[in-house]
């Protein structure tokens, strides 16, 4: 792809500004991530706005798949995708998806551009925020393998583990969006048994760890519970990368 260089005048950008690559596996949350990145930009005009290279690629091996029935590894095809989006221009690379990161050191080995990994942009946003007590709610293949729980005692945080029966309702969350793009009207229930629990565990802060799982920001907050979303969390860094100050 062209690198275009701004003309000056009325039409001009810096021309130091970054690129930014994304390689997204469910379409309804790589979207979602796209208008959290957006959304964080003030711009008057279109060319205002950074360039970004914007991959979904749905055939992507399943990461789940792969970790909880031994499938096909995905880390070399996400791998392969960051070459391709750096070789197109891009100089940051992130990947819209946060149980992609239980593999984050196969496919970020060797890139050739810096990789943004969501987990620690999450557990680094809710620290800035005062988080102390935290509940990650995830895929059920990152409740497994503890990441966010391991990363948020690093940074100091008490961390509330979810029981096997919310656990399901944060699956079937996740499965929903990822086939819809939203909740079921038939949700509701469900979502007040969530924020019950975290009201009685008096939980301060949620991890929204899994890019499906932004359709809960506005209940956990109207709830009284920050809610720290990756999507969110992860669009602030990557945005912060590419800026010219």
């Amino acid at each position: 792809m062209p690198k275009i260089i701004p003309p000056g005048g009325a039409v001009s950008w810096h021309a130091e500004e970054g690129t930014l690559g994304v390689v997204g596996v469910a379409p309804w949350a790589t979207l979602e991530f796209s208008r959290c990145f957006y959304e964080l930009i003030v711009a008057e005009k279109d060319w205002h706005y950074p360039r970004v290279l914007l991959d979904i690629n749905t055939k992507l091996p399943s990461r789940g798949r792969h970790l909880q029935l031994g499938e096909q590894d995905p880390s070399p095809y996400i791998s392969a995708t960051i070459a391709e989006l750096a070789a197109a221009g891009a100089t940051v690379a992130v990947v819209a998806c946060n149980t992609a990161h239980i593999l984050f050191d196969r496919w970020a080995a060797g890139s050739p551009i810096p990789i943004i990994n969501i987990v620690d942009a999450v557990v680094t946003q809710a620290c800035r925020a005062g988080a102390s007590k935290v509940l990650a709610l995830t895929s059920a293949s990152l409740a497994e393998n503890g990441m966010y729980q391991k990363k948020a005692v690093e940074a100091g945080l008490t961390c509330q583990s979810l029981p096997a029966e919310l656990q399901q309702i944060v699956n079937s969350f996740i499965d929903q969006v990822k086939l819809k793009g939203a909740l079921s009207l038939d949700s509701k229930i469900a979502v007040t048994a969530l924020l019950d629990f975290c009201v009685e565990q008096m939980v301060d802060t949620v991890f929204l760890g899994c890019t499906e799982l932004s359709v809960l920001h506005t209940p956990i907050q109207n709830a009284g519970v920050c809610a720290i979303d990756s999507n969110e969390a992860l669009a602030r860094v990557a945005y912060s990368a590419i800026k010219v100050a």
